[in-house]
């Protein structure tokens, strides 16, 4: 399900290189729920990674194997990986 607050601040974060600096530089997801809450959003870190769960599942089967691959896709605002440890 969709949240509008997370929806409205990641469309900011592409709009504004500065914001998009910042958002690059965070180290988790609570991280960026912390910077959207100091820009008056309301959103957690599971809120984000729901989100990114949703837009993976609607990605063609190319798109899902570029990003298996570690392709880079075009609209994302973050890559996934996985640390083994």
């Amino acid at each position: 399900m969709a949240n509008p607050q997370l929806e409205t601040f990641l469309k900011q974060v592409k709009g504004d290189p500065a914001l998009l600096e910042r958002f690059s530089a965070c180290p988790n997801l609570n991280a960026i729920a912390a910077l959207g809450a100091e820009q008056g959003f309301s959103f957690s870190g599971v809120d984000l990674l729901k989100h990114q769960a949703e837009a993976t599942l609607r990605l063609s089967e190319s798109d899902l194997e570029a990003a298996a691959a570690g392709v880079e896709l075009e609209g994302h605002l973050w890559l996934m990986k996985i640390v083994w440890g």
